[in-house]
């Protein structure tokens, strides 16, 4: 896999990258067969497919992982500002309209 393929790799979603490890296993396992049949020449190839898999394993799971990491950061500042709204209100200053609002629309666009 060139650097430029790797780039695009990152750059694609969690369905789009599964359907290319699926592609790449079934390539590894006609290639295997291929081997074994004494079709295949270059005994290489099957390394490389190899790596571009775990390659893509790689960005599924850290893009997995990412994700997990902003739902807990996310609801960890959904929790700060609770408090800090409810810390406001005990001392009897009211939270603006306009910062509901905001925060409304922020939590839409990270759901």
């Amino acid at each position: 896999m060139k650097k430029n393929d790797f780039v695009q790799i990152k750059g694609m979603d969690l369905k789009e990258l599964a359907g290319k490890d699926k592609d790449l296993k079934k390539e590894i396992a006609d290639l295997t067969l291929d081997k074994n049949m004494k079709k295949l020449k270059d005994l290489k190839i099957i390394a490389k497919k190899k790596k571009d898999r775990a390659q893509v394993l790689t960005v599924i799971k850290q893009k997995e992982l990412l994700k997990q990491l902003e739902s807990i950061v996310g609801n960890s500042a959904k929790d700060q500002k609770n408090e800090l709204r409810q810390a406001q209100q005990e001392q009897g200053k009211k939270v603006s309209k306009e910062e509901e609002i905001s925060d409304k629309r922020k939590e839409k666009t990270s759901s």
